[in-house]
Protein backbone atom coordinates (compact mmCIF):
# COMPACT_ATOMS: atom_id res chain seq x y z
CA UNK A 1 0.00 0.00 0.00
CA UNK A 2 3.04 2.28 -0.16
CA UNK A 3 1.97 3.88 -3.44
CA UNK A 4 -1.32 5.07 -2.01
CA UNK A 5 -1.31 8.73 -1.08
CA UNK A 6 -3.30 8.42 2.13
CA UNK A 7 -3.13 12.14 2.82
CA UNK A 8 -4.61 12.94 -0.59
CA UNK A 9 -7.44 10.51 0.06
CA UNK A 10 -8.05 11.91 3.54
CA UNK A 11 -8.28 15.45 2.13
CA UNK A 12 -10.74 14.30 -0.51
CA UNK A 13 -12.85 12.49 2.08
CA UNK A 14 -12.87 15.62 4.24
CA UNK A 15 -14.17 17.62 1.27
CA UNK A 16 -16.78 14.93 0.73
CA UNK A 17 -17.89 15.32 4.36
CA UNK A 18 -18.32 19.07 3.78
CA UNK A 19 -20.46 18.45 0.70
CA UNK A 20 -22.53 15.92 2.63
CA UNK A 21 -23.28 18.57 5.26
CA UNK A 22 -24.45 20.97 2.55
CA UNK A 23 -26.55 18.30 0.89
CA UNK A 24 -28.22 17.35 4.19
CA UNK A 25 -30.11 20.65 4.22
CA UNK A 26 -31.41 20.04 0.71
CA UNK A 27 -32.28 16.43 1.45
CA UNK A 28 -34.43 17.58 4.37
CA UNK A 29 -36.73 19.59 2.08
CA UNK A 30 -39.95 18.05 0.92
CA UNK A 31 -40.21 17.49 -2.83
CA UNK A 32 -42.47 20.46 -3.45
CA UNK A 33 -40.14 22.91 -1.71
CA UNK A 34 -37.09 21.34 -3.33
CA UNK A 35 -38.52 21.63 -6.84
CA UNK A 36 -40.15 25.00 -6.20
CA UNK A 37 -36.87 26.89 -5.88
CA UNK A 38 -34.24 26.66 -8.59
CA UNK A 39 -31.56 27.42 -6.02
CA UNK A 40 -32.34 24.14 -4.26
CA UNK A 41 -31.97 21.81 -7.20
CA UNK A 42 -29.10 23.85 -8.63
CA UNK A 43 -27.13 23.51 -5.41
CA UNK A 44 -28.07 19.84 -5.08
CA UNK A 45 -26.87 19.11 -8.61
CA UNK A 46 -23.62 20.95 -7.96
CA UNK A 47 -22.83 19.27 -4.65
CA UNK A 48 -23.89 15.86 -5.92
CA UNK A 49 -21.60 16.27 -8.90
CA UNK A 50 -18.68 17.29 -6.66
CA UNK A 51 -19.39 14.44 -4.26
CA UNK A 52 -19.49 11.86 -7.03
CA UNK A 53 -16.29 13.32 -8.53
CA UNK A 54 -14.53 12.78 -5.21
CA UNK A 55 -15.76 9.20 -4.97
CA UNK A 56 -14.57 8.46 -8.50
CA UNK A 57 -11.23 10.25 -7.96
CA UNK A 58 -10.50 8.21 -4.83
CA UNK A 59 -11.40 5.01 -6.67
CA UNK A 60 -9.19 5.91 -9.63
CA UNK A 61 -6.31 6.74 -7.31
CA UNK A 62 -6.59 3.38 -5.59
CA UNK A 63 -6.77 1.46 -8.87
CA UNK A 64 -3.65 3.21 -10.18
CA UNK A 65 -1.71 3.11 -6.91
CA UNK A 66 -2.39 -0.59 -6.40
CA UNK A 67 -1.62 -1.33 -10.04
CA UNK A 68 -4.78 -3.35 -10.51
CA UNK A 69 -6.63 -3.72 -13.77
CA UNK A 70 -8.02 -0.50 -15.11
CA UNK A 71 -11.72 -0.58 -15.95
CA UNK A 72 -12.96 0.36 -19.39
CA UNK A 73 -14.87 3.25 -17.87
CA UNK A 74 -15.69 4.79 -14.49
CA UNK A 75 -18.63 2.43 -14.01
CA UNK A 76 -16.22 -0.45 -13.52
CA UNK A 77 -14.29 1.16 -10.68
CA UNK A 78 -16.60 -0.07 -7.94
CA UNK A 79 -16.61 -3.66 -9.20
CA UNK A 80 -12.80 -3.77 -9.40
CA UNK A 81 -12.43 -2.34 -5.90
CA UNK A 82 -15.02 -4.80 -4.59
CA UNK A 83 -13.01 -7.64 -6.13
CA UNK A 84 -10.01 -6.32 -4.17
CA UNK A 85 -12.07 -6.19 -0.93
CA UNK A 86 -11.65 -2.43 -0.72
CA UNK A 87 -15.36 -1.74 -1.22
CA UNK A 88 -18.12 -4.17 -0.37
CA UNK A 89 -20.03 -5.94 -3.07
CA UNK A 90 -23.20 -4.38 -1.71
CA UNK A 91 -21.81 -0.87 -2.16
CA UNK A 92 -20.51 -1.74 -5.62
CA UNK A 93 -23.82 -3.15 -6.79
CA UNK A 94 -25.96 -0.32 -5.42
CA UNK A 95 -23.72 2.40 -6.83
CA UNK A 96 -22.65 0.98 -10.17
CA UNK A 97 -24.59 3.71 -11.99
CA UNK A 98 -23.14 6.59 -9.97
CA UNK A 99 -20.69 7.49 -12.75
CA UNK A 100 -23.55 7.60 -15.25
CA UNK A 101 -25.50 9.96 -13.01
CA UNK A 102 -22.42 12.18 -12.70
CA UNK A 103 -22.06 12.19 -16.51
CA UNK A 104 -25.67 13.25 -16.87
CA UNK A 105 -25.14 16.11 -14.41
CA UNK A 106 -22.00 17.27 -16.23
CA UNK A 107 -22.73 16.67 -19.89
CA UNK A 108 -26.51 16.67 -20.14
CA UNK A 109 -27.22 19.32 -17.53
CA UNK A 110 -29.92 21.00 -19.61
CA UNK A 111 -31.85 17.72 -19.71
CA UNK A 112 -31.50 16.75 -16.04
CA UNK A 113 -34.83 15.91 -14.46
CA UNK A 114 -34.92 17.82 -11.17
CA UNK A 115 -37.31 15.27 -9.72
CA UNK A 116 -34.71 12.59 -10.42
CA UNK A 117 -32.10 14.66 -8.59
CA UNK A 118 -34.45 14.82 -5.60
CA UNK A 119 -35.01 11.06 -5.76
CA UNK A 120 -31.27 10.40 -6.02
CA UNK A 121 -30.67 12.63 -3.03
CA UNK A 122 -33.29 10.78 -1.01
CA UNK A 123 -32.23 7.26 -2.02
CA UNK A 124 -28.44 7.46 -2.37
CA UNK A 125 -27.38 10.20 0.02
CA UNK A 126 -26.25 7.71 2.67
CA UNK A 127 -23.97 6.00 0.16
CA UNK A 128 -21.44 8.81 0.48
CA UNK A 129 -21.07 8.11 4.20
CA UNK A 130 -20.76 4.40 3.51
CA UNK A 131 -18.01 5.14 1.00
CA UNK A 132 -16.12 7.19 3.58
CA UNK A 133 -16.40 4.36 6.11
CA UNK A 134 -15.30 1.67 3.66
CA UNK A 135 -12.33 3.63 2.31
CA UNK A 136 -11.26 4.72 5.81
CA UNK A 137 -11.46 1.12 6.98
CA UNK A 138 -9.27 0.01 4.09
CA UNK A 139 -6.68 2.74 4.73
CA UNK A 140 -6.45 1.76 8.38
CA UNK A 141 -6.13 -1.79 7.17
Amino acid sequence: MSDIDKELIRRKLESLREYIQRLEELKALNKQNFLGDHHNFGLAEHYLQLSIEIVLDVCRHLVVALNIKTPEDSRGLFQILAEQNILTGKFSEKNKNMAGFRNRLVHEYSEVDHGRVYTYLQNYFGEFEIFIVEISRYLQG
